[in-house]
């Protein structure tokens, strides 16, 4: 329905809701509640201004052809007379046409005796009504006659209505009824009305107390009797007249007629959500049962909202009556069936005399009126499946729609709609609907602070918009800065208390639930696993296990996530988990809070020991361990991968219960995956947490020797070697030998980077030499690469290769060094010129590489094997080959491995004759290593560019590229090398 003014005056275009000015908006809420009819021009001024202007006339006219711009894609019409103007729609495109429809239509339905077709019309009619007519438009006292006149409308339709009921048996008035002689205290007529509602639900005596209630306000307002309706009525009361009862022959179905809650006008989004539970409900005539439909989430989602406005849509399917019934829980906790059923029973007209004691016979009974009936039963809140079966029909033409946090898993034949939070784009729409489009598109960052702030979540969205239209000049972005800081206590307006709701959800858990909530929450960690689970709570797996999955059903935690170990994951909703943090501070002690944290830091530290255990040793001296324990299978690099942000958050844990040492440990055995898998600004937050919490210098260099390694993997050798001496000279400031022997390797892994062979080459022997006296046979591992490849870069080929068979003679199983030995083994054999030895070197590198899963490894190999396969001339494995490095560097964020890859691709298609390919190929690689890369790689990379220049012909350009190479090399064979492509260019 395109325009409403039965309530807050509504306009909806084919782009949505049209926001229009006070005056635009006075102006066409007049001729709303004129549908039809010519409205002169002096009661449309009088309608907008009490005391108008002189430019009254002018200014209307502005506002009519304003209002036809903006109404245009509408059904309205706008039509101008010689005395005004009127305004021409389709009576189902506006409330008060079709209210007015609908009564007729009640009217005729009613005076053939179609008691049933006339009770659905009144309801239609009466639903339409969503407050007072055109409330929220600024209007003249003159228009005060006709929201009277609608208004009596509505209260005639709403008595006639009752009046039906009445007819039909119905007993289930009494609330409404108080409701109505609240708002009309003086109306004989629905005193009346109540009184008879009364005495056939059994209430005689309250009956009898409506009627004197009745006569002393008639007496003490109007100084009057009641009148003979009412009189007679109190006789006949108390003469026990048996024809105040519901008649012989009454049906046997006493309807219940529409007791769906209001539908909400800014409903937005959910279309694909709508779409599968209208399908479902609608499916009856497929299946031999009920439809049922259970829509579950976490408090606060959505559930009611969608599916009451789904409800409404589906009257037509179900006319014998919708019903609406809160299951939920009360003081005594979840409602009993048996009280639902008898609930239940009294609104489809069962007199609650005639109710059966025992479930099973009032189960029976509900099938019974339900029977061959087009009913549609919505059960709001339920707890679990115990509650709903009991209220389930028997047969197929009725439906059941059900709300609960739990997706009622062994509720059988039901459907199941799971919701999830809206998009951004809807829970902005959302907000703007409720708070004011134009207002929060002037502010578009606060808005999304807002949304962020509220976690997406349709109720705190719903309060937020609610919040900033009471407060229409409060600014937006300081309620948003408020919402940042306060959150909980920010979002309760009016009845709606985020935090209410979800303490109602909190309050149902048992308690092993409710202490595995709390210190969820107070964990903070994103997405936990058991283990996380059992480790907060100190209870096994099985008992966190069961803590979780009574979280899961009750939907305050969400598991749909499976991580790279092939655990399931648990999340919190980021307002669930304030709401878990604030309760842990409420009911947990200070000493029950840190010990179940720090169970959580010995657990992480005890699993990375074992996790980390086949990686490249971190470049710092090692924790003296015994055997880690084995974690589960897999829960290897897939397991450190699921886990990064619950280990990188363990580390700051731990400083912050002062537990210095454990975080230091941590940091140092996660930095080997970090720095792996190229994690490098992870590496810089947890080693700064641990220095600026180290209480000794040993500690604090040690993790400053992990902190220099950043800029060493980004290859800014130069900055990095610089830290590295100044941790030298600390480390043999306080006499730790072993930091410095670390502080020695890492500077030679810089000069290396650098360029700087013989310096290289002095630090990694004065290393080993300290390791060697210390019996670190990891450190001598790691140490021991450098000589090697240091030997490579000056031409020492042989010396290379015998360092490494050397190293391979004593590695053992050790599977990692004996992997990055085979590779270095290869690059020797492929400088030596056995391209096809290096092959197969290299094939067993990769194999070990991909058995342990070091991807970054795996990389490196494929890089040197793609480059040893091009020298074969097979060509197509080594793209392949190159291609799986790029990826595999591109996916670790390993800028320079990702153009060195590149760069070999380029020398590849360069060997295949294709120079145009191999030119942008070595253009990107030499951008890729930008400069500050590595000198010597440069200098490589811009030897091969010069080869691809002249390939194309452009030998200007190859020399000058050249030149800068021969600038880079220095000396070196390499340099020889170019020197002589530089004289053939010549």
């Amino acid at each position: 329905m395109e325009f409403a003014v039965l309530g807050p005056l509504r306009a909806h275009g084919p782009d949505g809701p049209v926001h229009l000015s006070a005056k635009q908006r006075a102006v066409l809420a007049t001729l709303l509640m004129h549908p039809r009819v010519v409205v002169s021009t002096e009661r449309l001024i009088a309608a907008v201004w009490d005391d108008p202007p002189r430019s009254a006339v002018a200014n209307v006219q502005t506002y009519l052809s304003q209002l036809r711009h903006a109404l245009r894609g509408t059904s309205l019409r706008l039509r101008t007379e010689s005395s005004g103007y009127a305004c021409e729609l389709p009576p189902d495109q506006l409330d008060l046409l079709a209210f007015e429809e609908a009564v007729r239509r009640a009217r005729r339905a009613r005076e053939a005796g179609e008691r049933q077709a006339a009770e659905r019309a009144y309801g239609e009619a009466v639903a339409l009504w969503q407050g007072s007519p055109a409330e929220d438009a600024r209007l003249g006292g003159v228009m005060a006659a006709r929201i009277a006149e609608l208004e009596e409308q509505l209260v005639l339709a709403r008595s006639e209505w009752i009046d039906v009921r009445l007819e039909l048996g119905r007993d289930d008035l009494v609330a409404e009824l108080r409701t109505v002689v609240a708002a009309h205290p003086l109306r004989e007529r629905s005193w009346a009305q109540l009184m008879l509602a009364l005495h056939r639900s059994g209430r005689r005596s309250e009956a009898l107390d409506a009627f004197r209630e009745a006569r002393a306000l008639l007496a003490d307002e109007l100084g009057i009797e009641p009148g003979p309706e009412l009189a007679e009525l109190h006789a006949a009361l108390l003469a026990g007249d048996p024809a105040l009862s519901v008649r012989p022959g009454a049906p046997a179905f006493l309807g219940p007629s529409c007791q769906l809650p209001a539908d909400t006008s800014d409903f937005v989004g959910r279309e694909a959500e709508l779409e599968v539970l209208l399908t479902a409900a609608r499916a009856r005539r497929e299946r031999g049962s009920p439809p049922i439909v259970v829509v579950s989430g976490l408090p606060g989602v959505g559930k009611t909202t969608l599916t009451v406005h789904a409800a409404h849509r589906l009257r037509a399917d179900y006319p014998d009556g919708q019903v609406f019934l809160r299951l939920g829980r009360d003081a005594a906790g979840p409602r009993r069936p048996a009280d639902l059923l008898s609930e239940l029973l009294r609104s489809l007209g069962v007199d609650g005399t005639l109710i059966p004691e025992h479930l099973e016979e009032r189960a029976r009974l509900l099938r019974q009126r339900l029977a061959d009936l087009a009913v549609l039963i919505v059960l709001d809140d339920a707890q679990d499946e115990t509650q709903v079966r009991p209220l389930l029909p028997g047969t197929a033409r009725c439906c059941v729609l059900v709300t609960s946090r739990s997706r009622l898993p062994v509720l059988e034949g039901a459907t199941r709609l799971p919701l999830d939070l809206p998009g951004e784009d809807d829970a902005r729409l959302l907000l703007e609907r409720i708070a004011g489009g134009a207002r929060l598109g002037a502010a578009p960052d606060a808005e999304l602070d807002i949304l962020r702030a509220c976690g997406m979540l349709p109720l705190a969205i719903r309060v937020a918009g609610a919040r900033l239209a009471i407060r229409p000049a409060w600014p937006i972005r300081e309620f948003a800065g408020r919402l940042a800081d306060r959150r909980l206590d920010e979002l309760v307006v009016g009845g709606l208390d985020v935090r209410g709701t979800f303490g109602g959800s909190y309050a149902a858990l048992p308690e092993p639930a409710r202490r595995a909530f709390r210190l969820i929450g107070l964990a903070d960690l994103g997405s936990i696993a058991e283990w996380s689970a059992a480790a907060l709570l100190g209870r096994t797996g099985l008992e966190a296990d069961a803590a979780l999955e009574t979280l899961v059903a009750a939907g305050m935690l969400d598991s749909r996530e499976i991580d790279e170990a092939g655990q399931p994951r648990y999340r919190l909703h980021d307002l669930l988990r304030v709401y878990a943090e604030e309760r842990a501070l409420a009911e947990d002690s200070p000493e029950e809070r840190r010990a179940a944290l720090g169970r959580h830091v010995l657990e992480c530290l005890r699993r990375i020991r074992a996790a980390t255990s086949d990686l490249p040793i971190p470049t710092a001296p090692p924790y003296l361990l015994e055997k880690p324990e084995p974690l589960p299978e897999g829960a290897g690099i897939g397991w450190l991968t699921a886990e990064r942000r619950t280990l990188v958050h363990s580390v700051s844990a731990a400083v912050e219960l002062g537990l210095v040492a454990e975080a230091a440990e941590l940091a140092h055995h996660l930095s080997a995956y970090l720095n792996l898998e190229g994690f490098l600004d992870d590496v810089e937050r947890t080693q700064r947490a641990v220095i600026a919490a180290a209480r000794d210098e040993r500690t604090a260099l040690r993790a400053e020797l992990l902190l220099a390694g950043v800029p060493l993997s980004r290859g800014a050798f130069g900055a990095a070697g610089d830290h590295f001496s100044w941790l030298y000279d600390g480390f043999q400031r306080i006499g730790d030998r072993h930091g410095a022997a670390y502080a020695l390797i890492n500077r030679a892994a810089c000069h290396h980077g650098a360029g700087l062979m013989d310096e290289a080459l002095d630090d990694a022997q004065r290393a080993i030499g300290l390791l060697e006296e210390l019996g670190d046979t990891g450190g001598l591992d790691y140490a021991w690469t450098w000589p090697i490849w240091i030997h490579m870069e000056l031409g020492r080929h042989a010396e290379a290769r015998r360092l490494c068979q050397d190293r391979l003679a004593g590695a053992g199983d050790d599977r990692r060094v004996r992997g990055d030995l085979l590779r270095a083994l290869g690059t020797a054999c492929y400088l030596s010129g056995e391209a096809a030895e290096a092959v197969r070197y290299y094939r067993e590198s990769l194999l070990i590489s991909e058995v342990i899963g070091h991807r970054v490894a795996a990389g490196k190999v494929l890089r040197r094997l793609g480059e040893a396969l091009g020298a074969l001339g097979r060509f197509d494995e080594a793209v392949d080959a190159l291609d799986g490095a790029r990826s595999l560097f591109r996916e670790s964020g390993d800028g320079l491995g990702e153009a060195l890859a590149t760069y070999a691709l380029g020398e590849v298609r360069l060997r295949q004759g294709r120079a145009a390919e191999a030119l942008a190929l070595l253009a990107g690689a030499y951008e890729r290593l930008g400069p500050d890369g590595p000198p010597v790689w440069r200098a490589r990379v811009l030897r091969e560019l010069g080869r691809a220049h002249a390939g194309v012909g452009e030998r200007e350009r190859a020399e000058a590229v050249w030149r800068e190479a021969l600038r880079l090399f220095e000396h070196g064979p390499e340099a020889v090398q170019v020197s002589a492509y530089l004289a053939d260019s010549a």
